[in-house]
């Protein structure tokens, strides 16, 4: 009877040990934005937007005629094309994961014009955006990012620093939505690079543009409103372009 006794009492004590007080509180969840490390494979399933980005098909179906091929994707190649007859200016064609073209890109240049102009149509030659910067200071640079009737839809501003790569996304009121972050121009801009796309408090990152030697490669979240991915397209093109120019601003200063 004792021995009986015994190892109920041992039993009921392992029990209570192995069991949290009723007032421990359960640790809470991790957010849901799964950090893109700088050099980080291509991941299939990208973070969630942050809390106020709506999927809004509606406004980029309405204005923005071949937009909705973004709704469904949440990476993009972004690929340069070479061809004889492009003169000054770059063309590019922007993929989807399996190698499907869904726009392309040509910069168009001319003297005494502005200082970066692209247009982006779809494969049935319809403009679907226009990025255009008319002008530039020694403080900043901003590109406008234009619909295919010309309605502005954001600006892309860089903030000149030393240390780092900072672009601002920016909705027509100015307000900035999402911002890229990555290493400086003055260091790094040879070879693999990536910048962080993140939410405008830095909190969270949601997104990557990795420049590869023939290519850059471009992910988001899949819920991200569509006219975000469309300035994120923007955004990449426009950082390439200029990545090319300190590149041939280096060389030359190489020469002399």
């Amino acid at each position: 009877m004792n021995v009986l006794v015994s190892m109920t009492s041992h039993l009921v004590s392992a029990l209570f040990l192995d069991t949290p007080p009723a007032h421990t509180k359960v640790s809470d969840e991790p957010p849901s934005y799964n950090l893109i490390t700088p050099y980080a494979p291509p991941v299939t399933v990208p973070p969630s937007a942050p809390p106020g980005f709506q999927t809004d098909t509606a406004i980029m179906k309405g204005n923005s005629p071949g937009m909705e091929h973004l709704l469904q994707v949440n990476q993009l190649m972004v690929k340069e094309k070479f061809s004889v007859t492009q003169g000054l200016g770059f063309s590019f064609d922007v993929l989807n994961l399996v190698g499907q073209r869904l726009f392309q890109a040509e910069q168009n240049v001319v003297c005494c014009g502005p200082l970066y102009d692209v247009r982006i149509r779809d494969n049935s030659n319809n403009e679907v955006l226009h990025l255009l910067e008319n002008c530039s200071c020694t403080c900043t640079r901003e590109m406008e990012v234009h619909g295919p009737s010309g309605q502005l839809i954001g600006f892309v501003k860089v903030h000149w620093n030393r240390m780092v790569t900072h672009l601002s996304l920016m909705n027509t009121s100015r307000q900035v939505t999402l911002i890229v972050l990555g290493p400086s121009f003055q260091t790094s801009i040879f070879g693999n690079v990536s910048f962080e796309v993140k939410s405008p408090d830095e909190q969270h990152v949601v997104g990557m543009i990795r420049t590869e030697a023939d290519h850059l490669l471009l992910t988001f979240p899949l819920d991200l409103e569509v006219t975000m991915k469309a300035m994120l397209l923007g955004s990449s093109l426009y950082l390439e372009n200029l990545i090319k120019s300190k590149r041939k601003e280096l060389q030359r200063r190489a020469r002399d």
